[in-house]
This record gives C-alpha cells, sequence and structure tokens, in this order.
C-alpha cells in the first residue's frame, strides 16, 4: 500500500507531531499519498483531519517531524518556496466557499489575476474551458447566491483546477449535498484526476463515497493512522475501531462522551467553586 520508492509519493508525512495548545492531535503520525491516485483521509470528528490538510499546504508548520511535497519540506522553509509549493495545490473548501461579491466567471478567474500576468483574451478561455469541464460554462454571469449546493460545489471545483495544479485537496466535498449532487461530484472528482493525472486527497467521513471514489484510504484515530489499504481492505479489517468506523457502530473504541474528569467529581468541584 505504501510506496517504497520515494518518487511515487507527491506527499511524504514523516513522523508527524503537532499539538494546538495543550492538546495532542498528532503524535508520530506517517503517511505517503501516491502520485496520480485519490487518496482518503477517513477518522472521527475531531481527529485533526483539516488540520491535517492545513499541515499539508503549509498554513500550520508541525512541531516535530516532516511534511514533504515533490521531495522537498514545505515547513519550515523560505516564504518563496512556500508559495511555489501553493500554486502547484488547488484547494475545494468546505462548502465551496466562493467569494459572494463575485460571479462564477470572477471566482474561477480569482486565482489567475492573483498569482499570473496572462492577458484577459486566455483567461477568458481558461475559465470557459474550466467551467466546461464542471458543466457550468453557461452559468458563468451567475452570482453565487444563483447556485444551488451541488452547483457551488462544482465552481470551487473549476477554481481549483484552475492554475493546473498537481494535487487538488477536497475538504469534505460531500457534505450537505443531494444524492445526485453527490455523485455528479464523485464522479467529477475521479475524472478529474484521471484525466489530467493529478493527485487528490478527499478528507471525508462518507465511507460509501470513499468506495466509489479512492485509490487508497487512510484511517486517522488516536493522533495517529490507525489503518491503511484500499476502501475495501478498510471496509474487511477486523480490529474494533476500524469496524466501528467503517460499520457506523455507536459502540466501540471511540467513545462517545467527551473526555474528562468523572461526572461526581465534576459536580462536586463546581459546587465548591
Amino acid at each position: 500500500m505504501l510506496a517504497d520508492d520515494p518518487a511515487a509519493n507527491l506527499i511524504e508525512i514523516q513522523d508527524l507531531h503537532y499539538s494546538r495548545g495543550d492538546k495532542k492531535i498528532f503524535s508520530g503520525l506517517d503517511m505517503n499519498i501516491p502520485r496520480g491516485k485519490v487518496t482518503a483521509i477517513l477518522g472521527p470528528s475531531g481527529t485533526g483531519k483539516t488540520t491535517l490538510l492545513n499541515l499539508i499546504v503549509g498554513q500550520l508548520n508541525p512541531d516535530q517531524g516532516a511534511v514533504l511535497f515533490d521531495g522537498r519540506i514545505v515547513c519550515p522553509c523560505s516564504r518563496h518556496h512556500l508559495y511555489e509549493v501553493r500554486r502547484q495545490i488547488g484547494v475545494l473548501f468546505q462548502e465551496g466557499a466562493l467569494l459572494t461579491n463575485l460571479s462564477v466567471f470572477e471566482n474561477v478567474a480569482f486565482p489567475l489575476r492573483e498569482h499570473t500576468d496572462l492577458p484577459e483574451q486566455l483567461i477568458r478561455q481558461i475559465v470557459l474551458m474550466k467551467l466546461q469541464a464542471v458543466g457550468l460554462r453557461t452559468a458563468w454571469q451567475h452570482m453565487p447566491s444563483q447556485l444551488s449546493g451541488g452547483m457551488s460545489r462544482r465552481v470551487a471545483l473549476a477554481r481549483a483546477l484552475v492554475m493546473d495544479p498537481k494535487l487538488i485537496v477536497y475538504d469534505e466535498p460531500f457534505v450537505g449535498l443531494d444524492p445526485i449532487s453527490m455523485g455528479v461530484i464523485v464522479r467529477l472528482i475521479r475524472q478529474t484526476n484521471d484525466v489530467l493525472g493529478i493527485t487528490s486527497i478527499v478528507v471525508t467521513h462518507d465511507v460509501e463515497q470513499t468506495r466509489k471514489l479512492a485509490d487508497l484510504s487512510y484511517l486517522i484515530s488516536g493522533k495517529k493512522v490507525a489503518a491503511c489499504g484500499t476502501p475495501d481492505e478498510l471496509r474487511n479489517d477486523q480490529s474494533a475501531l476500524v469496524r466501528q468506523f467503517m460499520q457506523g457502530r455507536a459502540d466501540g473504541p471511540v467513545p462517545f462522551h467527551h473526555p474528562g474528569p468523572d461526572y461526581a467529581e465534576q459536580l462536586r468541584t463546581m459546587a465548591r467553586s
């Protein structure tokens, strides 16, 4: 599952440690993201999946360990190198995160205007090409308020693709979508990855869609990688934690109650304060 040849991996995460205040998020996490594949990152809520994405794109610095993009360390590194890396990464944020005061066309054109000196005619051609790829070329004049949830997500995908990145990161791309819109997004992610030969990371809770989409899946729990394999391999894994998550069981190693002091002790402490 994990490629031994570093050249086969676009992203390598080595002995990653990260804390937020007193809370330890990752403790010795190791992960490889293979080139040209769709990799899903799964895990219970609060395990740090979105935090991991922020570490990969250099928005956060690890306390220990390293994140490598295309063989080079992302952080710590020079600002110039970090910007070079980010120009090679497209991000589809939760809920799309379109700029509400810009039209569909201008949302997709925004990265080109910010990071290139391309002439307007070429920008127009690129934007319409990307909108055509997601089926929304004729909606180029619409404002975000005129779009459905699924349409917004597709415009956001066009924007993530507009700089022709090596990597696209999807943060919970299926949240709030109806079954038809979800099917469209799953197909677009898979087709985009295969046709363009890019690498994709999908953070999601949706086990069923992961089976249709991913080449490789990681399950994060307990501050580390709890399991790794194809979606079917994870589905057939016999460990209690993996079975609880993949089968949606309420009872198991992942507790119902948030960790903290004993209930009676908390009542006594609050009564004394």
